[in-house]
């Protein structure tokens, strides 16, 4: 076991690492612009799973998650030199659905504003609402 500070930097050590080399030096086309989100080591080193997010369609994210599972192994051995522990992790690889979240959430807001615009609503001011703290009547 580590503590949590060494736990820390041990991932961001494969975070670092598995983005280099997906970005640097697979040469696989299906792989596009991918991006490592985060990293959730095991406080025992034996386990690391590595997520990552792609922006492009359904296809272009299935491609992907393809080529990162046949580029596992290199990847792992990659962490493994970098992270120079007696143990090393067995990487996982999984999509992260966050991104895509958060871009559906901001089109969202996006389309309320445009609507509140097109009726001529005002935007309401911060807090505005919401009763006063001290609960008496404006």
């Amino acid at each position: 076991m580590v503590n949590e500070i060494r736990l820390k930097r041990l991932s961001e050590v494969v975070k670092q690492r598995a983005s280099e080399v997906i970005l640097l030096e697979l040469k696989d086309p299906r792989i596009g612009f991918v991006t490592v989100t985060r990293v959730k080591l095991a406080r025992d080193l034996t386990m690391a799973t590595v997520f990552w997010s792609i922006i492009g369609s359904p296809g272009d994210r299935s491609k992907a998650a393809h080529a990162l599972e046949d580029a596992r192994g290199f990847i792992q051995r990659a962490v493994a030199r970098a992270m120079q522990t007696r143990v090393t992790p067995r990487l996982t690889i999984q999509y992260d659905p966050s991104l895509e979240r958060a871009q559906k959430v901001f089109e969202i807001l996006a389309r309320l504003k445009r609507e509140r615009a097109e009726r001529g609503e005002e935007e309401p001011a911060p807090g505005a609402g919401s009763p006063p703290a001290d609960g008496s009547e404006e």
